[in-house]
């Protein structure tokens, strides 16, 4: 597995020590365990976790209860069960809640893995270069990934021909992932497979000057999205392109066809919102990964705009990724 800083940690096995920390008679909440991790963004994942996860029928997890003390899906038979498994633990209910203040815990054994991963995106930052570019390339790749199952991905290239938008050369690769989808934690998710990716390319000599990610760049509340990690550990000029804001101000407000306005984050310049066509009511988000400024990356998207949402690059990664899945 291809590693671009450290290990990246396996947050089902963590979560599920987790779950075991919490002692019968006890419960936590999907916000606590997302904060033993390290974020509680990862609350939503958590919960998606609880109710997917490899259960066993000694395994504890009818003891994580929502922030309001309300009992939540249960993956073994339901809140019933639920509240079953709970009360023959001792615990009290209250027209179906739990007494938080009496009943929670908290007090984690934890190395907070989510927090490591926020300071290598932090370190990443003194590696990121914005600059100018001027020169057009005749051919630019797009990158994306697309999900079969929960645990695989299939990343796809594609190579387009920038005057004509013609898709010059293809490849997809497949590999198990490890892991989730967690807000702002993407490229933790993605860059192993990527990199695999971009190494079939490279081996094949079809790597475009210039990539186009299907996802941010700088436009990330760290600075650091899928486009702009691709872009330091691949040593590539990249461009994030997102259907998303994932952060920023920005007015859409009578946005017209093929307008764009600028995406400010903390008082800078990160990124704008295009619309790309008529047809799309919505825009799409383009920032500068690595090696490139905002005004090129706009630049070369425009040119790769024929009449669909996504720019061609990304458009047939998309296509080809889901194909091959």
């Amino acid at each position: 597995m291809f590693q671009p800083f450290g290990d990246i940690p396996d947050l089902a096995r963590l979560l599920c020590a987790l779950f075991a920390q919490v002692p019968r008679g006890r419960v936590t909440t999907y916000g606590e365990l997302a904060d033993a991790l390290g974020n509680r963004i990862a609350a939503r994942w958590v919960g998606r976790f609880a109710m997917h996860h490899d259960h066993r029928q000694d395994c504890p997890c009818h003891r994580v209860v929502r922030a309001d003390g309300q009992l939540g899906r249960y993956i073994d038979g339901g809140e019933r069960r639920k509240a079953a498994r709970l009360k023959n633990e001792g615990i009290k209910l209250r027209q179906g809640s739990v007494d938080l203040d009496r009943y929670a815990w908290n007090r984690f054994v934890t190395q907070r893995p989510l927090d490591r991963l926020t300071r290598e995106q932090e370190l990443l930052l003194r590696k990121v270069s914005l600059r100018p570019r001027r020169r057009i390339p005749k051919l630019v790749g797009g990158v994306d990934v697309s999900y079969p199952r929960e645990d695989e991905g299939v990343a796809a290239y594609a190579l387009i021909e920038t005057s004509s938008g013609r898709l010059v050369w293809s490849t997809t690769v497949r590999r198990r992932v490890v892991f989730p989808y967690i807000t702002t934690y993407l490229a933790f998710r993605e860059l192993p497979i990527l990199m695999d990716l971009i190494d079939e390319v490279r081996s094949h000599g079809r790597l475009s000057q210039v990539l186009l990610v299907d996802g941010t760049g700088v436009l990330h509340q760290r600075g650091a999205g899928i486009a702009t990690h691709l872009g330091v550990v691949a040593s590539l000029p990249t461009i994030g392109v997102t259907k998303k804001l994932l952060c920023g101000q920005v007015d859409i407000e009578g946005l017209r066809p093929e307008e764009s306005r600028p995406v400010v984050y903390d008082d800078r310049l990160t990124g704008v919102a295009l619309r790309p066509t008529a047809g799309s009511r919505r825009p799409i988000f383009v920032s500068p990964g690595h090696r490139v400024d905002v005004e090129f990356s706009e630049r070369l998207v425009r040119l790769h705009l024929r009449g669909r949402r996504l720019p061609e690059p990304i458009y047939w990664a998309d296509r080809l990724s889901r194909a091959a899945g």
